[in-house]
Order: C-alpha cells, then structure tokens, then sequence
C-alpha cells in the first residue's frame, strides 16, 4: 500500500488539504489528516471547518466535502494513520515538507510497516497550483487556481456564467483575509449561489475598525449584508467587532436592508432589535449574567454543545420554511442559545421563532414581521453549499436582495433623510 504526501508549505489554514482533497478525488481514494496547528493569533478561524458528524478541524478541508461530498472525518495519531495505510492506498495533506525535522519519526514508522512513500508538493507558478514530485520534479497535476470567491477552479478561468442585472454589492462582516485564507466557507457558499442565479454581486467587507460616519457612508452603498459570526481576535477585537455587528444590524432594521445572521451574528440581530424596542440599556451582550440586564444569549449547558448535522424544524408559513421545507438537516458549530425570556419580550415587536430543535424548546431561526428580510439561522448553513448545488437559504437572501434593489425608493424626500445628508462632509462640494 501507498501514502501519498502532499506538502503545501503556506501559513493560510483555507490551502491546507485542498490540492490534496483535488488529488484525492481524481483517483478515487481516500483523504486522511494528522494534527496540524496554525498560528491562531493571525488566524483565529483556522479550525472551524465542522463535518457533519460533528468533527472540529482545520477550515481547508472543506474542500473535501465540497469536491467530493464525503466529510474529512477526525483527525488521525499516527499509529491509526498506519493502521489505515497497512489496508488501502490513502492520501495524505501536511502543511509542512515531508523532509521538514517533525516528520521524521512519522517517514521512519511508515517505512517499516512496509508501506510505500509518494512525496508531492504544491508549488505556485505564476497563479497557478500545481503538484510537483519532490524527488525527480516532475509535473504531476493541471494548474488550480482560486476564483474570486476563493473556490478552486482548474486553469486560469472558468466557464463563464452568464450574468444579467446590475452589481449588487453584499456587505460582508469580516476582514477579506480572513474570509478567503482563514475560514473560506462563507465567501465559496456566496459565490455558489450567485452563479447558480446568474448574479453580478460584489463583496464589501465590514471590518471592526470602521466606525461612525465611516460605518454608515460603507453601509449606504450596499444592497445586503451578512452576519457570519466568525470569532474576532482577542477580547478588544472582539469587542469591536460586537459592536460593529450591533450596528449593522440596527442599520438594517432602520432602512429596511436584507440581512442574514448566521450562529453568533444572530444573536447580534436579536439584541440589535432588543436595544431599538426597550433601549441600549436593557440587552447585555453574551456573557457573564447580569441582574440589571436581558441576556441576549446564553451559553448551553456543559456538554450540550451541538456540532455535526442535526434536524431542524421549521413554522409553517415562514420564510425558512419556504425555502427549507417543514424539516431539514442543518450543519452546527452551536455554543450559545438565545435567551427564551428576550425572546418573549420581543414578540410583541414582531420577532418570531420560525425554527426549533425537535423538542420545539430550542430556538433554531429568527424571522422579523415586516421587514423584506431579517432571518438569522444558528446553524452554519455556508458549510454544506456546494458549486452544483447552493444553499437554499443562501440563494433566497440574494433572490430578496436583487428584488429590494429594483424596488427601492430613491425619491427626493428619501434621498433627503440618507445618511450621505447627514454629515457635513457629503454637504461640501
């Protein structure tokens, strides 16, 4: 039996196992993975890419599933790592060159159990990813490369999508680094479901820094916007970009914006809509409780924490339901829950509970009366979108996006109350 290596030596957790995921399905074999670590302080979403059973592992190898449907499944020590190989050829990513000191007790194992050793590395060429053989260099795969929503693609370009209608430009929550070298999940699952509708849409990203009239010129220009809820970077961070999140979804509530909130960037739009209905004061952000304050989340009890692919039930007559149906399977990473006595208080404001786990006591969607569209998901529904097949969520946003667009008002009276008027700075010539 055989262990292919394939060695990218990049610091970015999204190229880790994707030529190797590209290999692994071209020949029909199965992709295995060891412990790997990045630096967590450049990149704090490097291992938030969740299987559907469950499995907490580094983002890139969600190539895998998206090329080949199958999840990466856990991590492997070495002696099961031998154990697979002792039965079957299996391909293997490293992030690191094979020759590099750490492997060399793994080459020295794998050599007297009998098995054979094939050493590719991935080497750029110009824009391009290719699989080389470390020993005699030889070219041994086409040339990758990543489309603008950070998909790999085979060649230079794609097959062109033919696209109709203006730019609709997405507000995105995050740093682009982040989103395309980090945790690439979200901005692939967009561009799935853009081309799936033939869309011509641009990413903005939102970053934590922008603030003020700064914030509110970047939101005025955009058609929707997207709550990930990805993890900032350290408690300062993080709380800059709690407050940035809070904003944006206050701004859409006040001008009528698409928005989606996904896991943690629901929660944000629930108290978002808590500190607008009974004031700033009144909502806490997640963490410690506090007697003065509504939590507006609340962290699961130990060991009721959900990963994997779990089943949702969704309100008749709801947005989630039309475009999920009655039930579906829904991927999770979930660490909080929303509080149930917030979300009674807000009813009265037209908040519904349109989704639930199956003891109905969970709240699993939020959707707001009145508004073209407020949903907020727990689940992370970018994880199982896939080029050939989008996530219906997903595709529904950019369909209430490209229709609030055509319909939005841009008479003389609301052009009066933009925020572009509001700042002395729009006023000069």
């Amino acid at each position: 039996m055989t262990i292919t290596f394939i060695a990218h030596s990049t610091p970015e957790p999204a190229f880790y196992g994707a030529l190797a995921a590209i290999l692994a399905e071209l020949r029909a074999l199965p992709l295995c993975h060891l412990p790997v670590s990045f630096d967590n302080k450049r990149y704090i979403n490097s291992h938030q890419y969740i299987s559907p059973l469950g499995q907490q592992i580094t983002s890139g190898l969600l190539w895998l599933e998206r090329l080949t449907g199958r999840g990466a499944g856990a991590e492997l020590e070495l002696e099961s790592l031998i154990n697979r190989a002792v039965k079957e050829d299996i391909v293997v990513p490293l992030n690191q060159p094979l020759s590099s000191p750490c492997y060399q007790s793994l080459l020295k194992t794998v050599v007297e159990n009998g098995i054979e050793i094939e050493s590719l590395q991935v080497v750029k060429n110009q824009d391009r990813y290719q699989l080389e053989d470390c020993e005699s260099g030889k070219v041994r795969s086409n040339g990758w490369t990543r489309d603008r929503f950070g998909r790999w693609v085979l060649g230079a370009v794609t097959q062109p999508v033919m696209r109709a209608g203006k730019h609709l430009r997405i507000g995105l929550l995050g740093d682009v680094n982040e989103h395309r070298d980090s945790y690439p999940a979200m901005l692939a699952a967009l561009g799935d479901a853009a081309d799936a509708l033939a869309l011509n849409i641009e990413i903005i990203y939102i970053t934590p820094n922008l603030v003020g009239s700064q914030l509110d010129s970047t939101l005025f220009d955009l058609d929707g916007l997207i709550l990930p809820g990805l993890a900032a970077h350290g408690s300062e961070h993080a709380n800059a970009g709690n407050s940035c999140q809070l904003s944006v979804a206050k701004w859409a509530l006040d001008n009528q914006t698409p928005v989606l909130g996904i896991n943690s960037g629901m929660h944000m739009m629930v108290a978002a809509l808590g500190q607008k209905t009974l004031g700033d004061d009144a909502i806490a952000m997640p963490g410690p409780s506090t007697l003065s304050a509504l939590q507006s989340s609340l962290p699961l009890e130990h060991g009721l924490v959900r990963q994997g692919n779990h089943k949702v039930v969704f309100q008749s007559g709801s947005k989630m339901a039309q475009m999920m149906g009655r039930e579906a399977q829904l991927r999770y990473n979930q660490r909080w829950r929303l509080s149930p006595q917030l979300l009674d208080t807000l009813s009265a404001a037209g908040l519904e509970v349109t989704g639930t786990d199956e003891t109905g006591l969970s709240a699993e969607s939020i959707e707001l009366k009145d508004h073209p569209f407020f949903v907020g998901v727990q689940a992370n529904p970018e994880l199982q979108s896939r080029r050939e097949r989008p996530h219906p969520l997903l595709m529904a946003f950019l369909q209430q996006v490209r229709q609030s667009n055509r319909v939005r008002d841009v008479s003389h009276d609301a052009l009066t109350k933009s925020v572009r008027l509001k700042h002395p700075c729009f006023l000069m010539g």
